[in-house]
């Protein structure tokens, strides 16, 4: 038995460190950080000594170790190579990277789970499409007025098209993890058009507020404040105002990484497009498709796609009529 978990144990560092190394060499903000303390280019896609003076300046500046240790940097390299090829990482040492590099909510929760057991996500860090997944599409950050404190696991969105061809009705159903203790509520924006939202499960209406350069935020508050990993399920439906004239396109956008994204179009029988893509752009409104290839209807007027993973993103459907 005692082999058995000391393997399981060496898998889970291994996944951890993959997953580790990918997002240093492949997140832009970690990247930076320990780009700007590299002495002489590495050899491979990531510099252990330059890695080890960004945790070494994290644990001064957080008083784990005394600043005057100016041989801290030096004596950590081994430990952080030992660390990114998974020979040996420990609960304290992954605190480092994810303290030493500010990692997001997600990123954090990914690693800190790879390394207790679970799976790793076959599409983590994806390029743009491996696995179905879409990544990084969007040339710069959605404008986000509500700090995000969760992460999204999975979500099922159905958008209804109706007879006018203009949008009628929306629903969600979607699992969210919070990423810290005490998240109070989910903020809900409404897309251009929407006029309110309708809780049908999980949480109650709250507060709508209203920000310069973005459409309303309205709080869905859940029955009790999340504590960090705590997973809760909404269902939400939003409705449309009237006058809209018809629209070519849906297209859903993930500021950070959501997992297991299902997206439907529902056009009615009176109203089908003569062509259909599935797009992607680099905005989350504006802009021209960055790729496109046809999608079909089903029978019963829908189009659907699943997606591993949309992390910051735009993709979806367009149309012409």
């Amino acid at each position: 038995m005692a082999g058995t978990g000391d393997a399981a144990a060496g898998a889970g560092a291994r996944a951890t460190a993959g997953l580790l190394c990918r997002l240093l060499a492949e997140r832009p903000a970690y990247r930076s950080r320990w780009e700007h303390r590299e002495l002489r280019r590495a050899a491979g896609p990531l510099s252990a000594s330059a890695v080890a003076r960004v945790l070494a300046l994290h644990l001064w500046d957080t008083g784990e170790r005394p600043d005057t240790d100016t041989d801290l940097a030096r004596r950590l390299k081994d430990r952080v190579h030992r660390a990114l090829t998974g020979e040996v990482l420990s609960r304290e040492t992954l605190e480092w990277f994810i303290g030493a590099f500010a990692m997001n909510g997600a990123d954090a929760m990914e690693l800190r789970a790879l390394r207790s057991g679970a799976p790793p996500r076959p599409d983590a860090v994806s390029g743009g499409g491996g696995s179905g997944a879409v990544s990084h599409t969007l040339r710069m950050p959605q404008y986000l007025p509500i700090r995000q404190r969760h992460r999204t696991v999975a979500v099922f969105e159905r958008h209804v098209i109706g007879p006018d061809g203009a949008p009628l009705r929306h629903r969600t159903t979607r699992a969210v993890m919070a990423c810290e203790d005490g998240v109070a509520a989910f903020p809900c924006r409404l897309p251009p058009g929407a006029v309110d939202v309708t809780v049908l499960r999980g949480a109650r209406a709250g507060a709508r507020r209203e920000f310069p350069g973005s459409t309303p935020v309205v709080e869905l508050v859940f029955p009790a404040p999340l504590e960090a990993g705590q997973i809760v399920s909404l269902e939400y439906e939003l409705g449309y105002g009237p006058g809209r004239g018809p629209v070519t396109e849906y297209r859903r956008v993930a500021h950070a990484r959501a997992d297991n994204v299902d997206l439907v179009v529902e056009f009615p029988a009176t109203a089908r497009p003569a062509r259909l893509w599935w797009a992607t752009w680099d905005h989350h409104r504006d802009g021209a498709p960055l790729s496109e290839s046809p999608a079909a209807l089903s029978p019963d007027g829908s189009v659907h796609r699943f997606l591993p993973a949309l992390e910051h993103a735009a993709a979806g459907f367009r149309w012409t009529w």
